[in-house]
């Protein structure tokens, strides 16, 4: 993330308090309920426990980090307020929450490498996770008449909260990347939604190359559109830059994610393009 250099009205380092860390949420242990095949490389995984009374989820396209089992372990160790940071620890959307039975459904894409992956791609009922969350979502204008979502397979759970959320008099227009055309799949929502899927193929060194070309031959969003943009951290900047510089969008409009990142294990939640 970038910083702000100091003005002459800022307070110098010496009087400036030290930030007070982040208070981590208490983590809640869930079970594996059921499995669900939404596409060859796309699993919805219901997690289900007690201890996800309370868990409540505000806004569109919030995440929760969810803590897997070490080699060797058949559940994680329930990590301890002051611990360390789990190292099997990833970012996930939650999607459906259905608070009377204690349940939340979870997608997790295959990609093949990694413990959420690896673990996803045998999950079973009976096996056990932590989670911890939520974190903040999208605050959706809801009076805007025109969205445009853009991204790639991993942003599709936070789209599909995105599109729930829109009202039936709204626009919705979805530009997905995805590996081929057997994981496209039927997006649902109250507003009536146009969906374009572009295929990149098996290399993810090539993430967001389809996505800018599409971007490109379909020209500037219609000039009302409000724009979530997440997928891989270095395409979701250059294609963020070329909606600005190219297309004539203004920033105040795009609202970006850096979902994930070529060649670092555990990217940030916290990555928004504005570096």
């Amino acid at each position: 993330m970038s910083t702000t250099p100091s003005s002459p009205l800022s307070p110098s380092p010496a009087s400036t308090p030290e930030a007070a860390p982040r208070k981590r949420r208490p983590p809640r242990r869930v079970q594996v309920t059921r499995v669900q095949t939404l596409s060859p490389l796309m699993r919805r995984i219901t997690l289900q426990g007690a201890e996800l009374e309370g868990f409540e989820v505000n806004d569109p396209a919030c995440y929760m980090k969810l803590i897997f089992p070490e080699p060797g372990q058949t559940e994680p160790e329930r990590p301890l307020p002051d611990g360390p940071r789990p190292k099997s620890m990833r970012t996930y959307t939650p999607l459906a929450v259905r608070a009377g039975v204690h349940e939340v459904d979870v997608d997790f894409v295959l990609h093949g490498d990694g413990p959420a992956s690896t673990w996803a791609a045998q999950a079973q009922p009976g096996q056990v996770l932590f989670l911890m969350g939520p974190g903040p979502g999208y605050k959706v204008q809801l009076d805007a008449p025109s969205h445009f979502l853009i991204g790639d397979d991993s942003a599709l759970p936070a789209f599909e909260t995105i599109l729930a959320s829109l009202p039936a008099g709204a626009q919705a227009k979805v530009l997905v990347e995805v590996v081929d055309a057997a994981e496209e799949r039927a997006l649902q929502s109250p507003a009536k939604v146009t969906a374009q899927w572009v295929a990149r193929g098996t290399d993810n060194t090539q993430a967001g190359q389809a996505l800018e070309a599409a971007l490109r031959q379909a020209g500037a969003p219609a000039a009302d559109a409000r724009i979530y943009l997440a997928c891989e951290a270095a395409a979701m900047r250059r294609i963020r830059q070329l909606l600005i510089e190219e297309l004539g969008v203004d920033r105040s409009r795009i609202v970006g994610r850096g979902y994930w990142k070529l060649g670092t294990v555990n990217h940030p939640d916290h990555d928004y393009g504005e570096d």
